[in-house]
């Protein structure tokens, strides 16, 4: 407040008094002069009191901008007035809250946002303007260019997922779920789940969430293709021996040169479809129970002999040894010693087909000194080896990530003149999976391959050296 507001002020307080003064003077009850002076110091006296008045309210002023510039201010120190001290600490008190309830939305906003960062799937909030407002670290990752400010639009187009976005937006749906492809070097499949935040979260007033269903579609597709290559499979047994018996009901029905030459053709066509049924349904169990492990205890260095003994004569017939060498003076593990036969039959009789003739099948049992890392899951001190190398053609490297699909098969034509169904690999990846244990597999083409299982061991499989045949 300037001199003049303030002299104008004092007047119009000390107005009053002057007015009494002139009273008194003119009832002679006080001389002329003395009543100029009384009400000119009246006047002084009230203009000096106004003066520090205005001055305190001017420093609280000041307080209160600072705090509304900057948030932060010094309190004005020996204010002559009590009602500007306590307006003072008023605000004082006000912005002291502000303060806290500021500190307290920065730790929640920081923790929310720390928090979504840590969710695995990615989330987007969007405006009712479909502008982004906010995302987390998974959103950045499926979409590398998306920003804050910017269109939804420019990082989705798919009309389905917008029409859900916009039922939502537009209150005909409070939350919706459509199904995102996006489309990258290979495709990958979202449920977008749209939903409304409540009102308090300011502008970013929806939420899209990407749930991914790649894995699923695969699964659903893998299904679909299994029933096509199973009823492909089992379609062309059938077909043979329905000719065959057609044949023999017809134009050969009486002759014996032809039921000599097409019953044994028919007898492996029905032990293949047989042997297809029983893997089909083998392994249809062992995926039902695949998520329990074995609770019982087995040994791994008499499972490989037994197998050894059991396959010898396959082995001789086409002048090749199963040789087992193991340094452990204990093979025991967890696990089912009907489940580990199977696994093994198949490793070491697929050696066996595929191998070439007088040449050996080397089976090493020891103790995997550096364990691949899809046995770090398991958290196991001891891993178990067992290796199956054979002295084949090998097979080509591209082969290798499939040949634990079913049905898969490098060469289809050999696979089914040596008795293959292609389910075998299918079965011993599903069993050792069971027993928490994976199979590693390597080949060089011209050299022959080598399959390994690693299986968790227990701690005390000491190693020794022993070579048996």
């Amino acid at each position: 407040m300037g001199f003049s507001q303030l002299l104008l002020t004092a007047l119009a307080v000390a107005f009053p008094a002057g007015i009494v003064f002139v009273v008194l003077a003119a009832m002679e009850l006080l001389g002329w002069g003395t009543a100029v002076v009384a009400a000119t110091l009246s006047w002084l006296g009230i203009a000096a009191i106004l003066r520090i008045y205005f001055g305190d309210l001017r420093r609280v002023a000041r307080y209160a901008t600072d705090l509304r510039d900057r948030f932060r201010g010094t309190p004005p120190q020996h204010l002559s007035f009590s009602a500007a001290s306590e307006l003072s600490s008023l605000y004082t008190q006000i912005a002291s809250a502000f303060r806290e309830r500021i500190s307290h939305l920065e730790t929640q906003t920081s923790t929310d946002a720390e928090i979504l960062d840590h969710l695995p799937n990615p989330v987007v909030m969007v405006n009712r303007h479909r502008v982004v407002t906010g995302f987390n670290q998974a959103a950045r990752g499926l979409f590398h260019n998306l920003e804050t400010g910017r269109d939804l639009t420019r990082f989705i187009r798919d009309p389905i997922l917008l029409d859900a976005f916009d039922d939502v937006a537009n209150e005909r749906e409070t939350m919706k779920h459509a199904e995102f492809i996006l489309a990258s070097d290979a495709h990958r499949h979202f449920d977008v789940l749209t939903a409304r935040l409540p009102a308090a979260t300011g502008d970013r007033n929806f939420v899209l969430s990407f749930s991914d269903l790649t894995e699923l579609r695969k699964l659903e597709q893998m299904r679909a293709d299994f029933a096509t290559d199973a009823g492909h499979e089992l379609r062309t047994p059938l077909s043979v021996l329905l000719g065959f018996i057609e044949t023999l009901e017809g134009p050969a029905k009486d002759d014996p040169d032809a039921l000599a030459q097409f019953l044994p053709v028919m007898r492996d066509q029905g032990l293949r479809m047989q042997h297809l049924i029983e893997d089909l349904l083998s392994l249809a169990r062992i995926e039902l129970n695949e998520h329990t492990p074995p609770s019982e205890d087995c040994d791994v260095g008499k499972i490989i002999g037994k197998v050894a003994e059991t396959l010898a004569m396959k082995a001789d017939a086409k002048g090749m040894k199963i040789r087992v060498d193991h340094a452990l003076d204990n093979t025991e593990i967890v696990g089912d010693e009907k489940e580990l036969t199977q696994v093994f039959v198949n490793l070491v009789e697929n050696a066996i087909k595929y191998g070439h003739p007088d040449t050996d099948v080397e089976v090493s049992i020891t103790l995997a000194k550096t364990p691949p890392g899809a046995l770090a899951r398991f958290r196991h001190d001891r891993i178990m080896a067992v290796a199956i190398r054979d002295h084949s053609d090998g097979i080509a490297r591209e082969h290798l990530p499939r040949l634990t699909e079913r049905f898969y098969r490098v060469d289809t034509a050999r696979s089914r003149a040596v008795g293959g169904t292609g389910l075998g690999l299918a079965i011993v990846k599903h069993l050792v999976q069971r027993h928490r244990g994976t199979m590693i597999i390597d080949s060089e083409q011209g050299v022959g391959s080598v399959f390994t299982v690693y299986l968790p061991a227990k701690a005390n499989n000491n190693i020794r050296k022993l070579h048996s045949a």
